[in-house]
């Protein structure tokens, strides 16, 4: 028998994407608002079935009142009116507000037969029918994961540099070993990455840059090391090097988020993750641009890290990226601390971390981003990784 679904529309497109990959339906009914469509939700939602190939070849939408309960029944009800008794109605009452789910529940428990109204809890990938009421209730695990850029879609973002993204994950693997190597040295090394912070990042948006700059002592073996491991050559204080773009962008804080990167996708390498992706630039449908250092998805849940290499005196950095990274969360679905932001300070003062914690994201000292792996497993109630 065919399949119609009924979808309420809300701010949280997630559980009408997922209830309809789930049921995969042959004809589609948005019931939604004047103020969802001016949001563009059920855009959203068809933009995403779309990348998935997986919306149905009839959408129909109606936009009711939403304080209106007479308003919601006529408006169902015209649809219903439209189609003959060959169809199995599947309401999903997620969405919209309690006059809406109040109306699309009465109408089609009347109809009673071939009706199956289901509830799809926040945050959750579990399924509750609520009619035809069964004891105890039925519970249907969604199983279907979004992956990162059907998840941003849905709520409007597109990737604007979709086509680099595979690049930049490789590169980023491919240098594992010396961000990591970096990382696990960065208390000897933090002077010698100041100053080639210093003198290189105006460079940042250069093809190619001739570094010749010289340091105010004498470098220490571990210095030495470092730069020798990057190419530079040294002569008693003076450093120089002819850089190009990636490789001044590496050195001035790109090798910090490559290591958390490698750490994230670790985690997705041992399947604990959905997907993972690094240096991610999103546009919004009204064509506000972001970028996101590191996202990754897990069991449909989005989250996000900044990565920061800061001085103890940068810390009104952290405070600006508190905000811009709990707004840019809000934006991207429901859940407490999605948004991390990783530093290489070896500690953070208690205002900060109260205000971070208002807005929803956690900050991590060093010694924290060091155990990140082991920190998200216990996050998401893993044992450590054996393989």
């Amino acid at each position: 028998m065919k399949k119609i679904l009924i979808s309420l529309i809300s701010e949280q497109t997630i559980p009408n994407i997922l209830v309809t990959i789930h049921y995969k339906p042959d004809i589609l009914w948005f019931i939604s608002t004047e103020r969802m469509e001016k949001e563009r939700k059920t855009e959203c939602i068809e933009d995403t079935l779309k990348l998935k190939g997986l919306l149905p070849p009839t959408v129909e939408k109606v936009t009711v009142d939403q304080n209106s309960l007479e308003d919601c029944i006529n408006k169902i009800e015209s649809l219903i009116e439209k189609v003959d008794n060959e169809f199995e109605y599947i309401v999903n009452i997620t969405g919209g507000n309690k006059v809406m789910a109040i109306a699309a529940y009465e109408i089609f428990r009347e109809i009673g037969q071939k009706v199956v109204i289901d509830y799809l809890p926040l945050g959750t990938n579990e399924l509750v029918q609520i009619f035809p009421r069964k004891k105890p209730l039925k519970i249907c695990e969604i199983k279907k994961r979004l992956n990162l850029e059907e998840y941003l879609r849905s709520y409007g973002f597109k990737i604007q540099n979709k086509d680099e993204l595979q690049r930049k994950a490789s590169e980023s693997i491919s240098r594992k070993d010396g961000s990591k190597w970096i990382m696990n040295n960065y208390e000897q090394l933090k002077e010698v990455l100041g100053f080639l912070y210093k003198n290189l990042k105006e460079a940042r948006n250069i093809k190619r840059y001739p570094l010749s700059a010289t340091y105010d002592r004498n470098l220490a073996s571990i210095e030495s090391e470092m730069l020798n491991k990057n190419g530079f050559e040294t002569k008693g204080r003076q450093i120089s090097k002819d850089m190009n773009k990636e490789e001044v962008v590496y050195l001035t804080g790109g090798w910090f988020e490559e290591y958390v990167f490698n750490e994230v996708f670790d985690l997705k390498q041992e399947g604990l993750l959905d997907d993972a992706m690094v240096g991610i630039n999103i546009e919004d449908l009204s064509g506000v641009l972001n970028e996101l250092d590191i996202a990754f998805v897990k069991e449909n849940i989005f989250y996000h890290i900044e990565c920061k290499t800061l001085t103890e005196g940068e810390k009104d950095i952290v405070r600006d990226e508190v905000y811009k990274k709990g707004a840019i969360s809000t934006l991207l679905g429901k859940g407490e601390k999605r948004a991390m932001i990783c530093t290489t300070l070896n500690q953070i003062s208690e205002s900060i971390t109260k205000r971070a914690q208002s807005y929803g994201v956690e900050i991590l000292p060093i010694e924290q981003v060091r155990n990140l792996k082991d920190k998200l497993r216990e996050r998401f109630g893993v044992q450590k990784y054996n393989g």
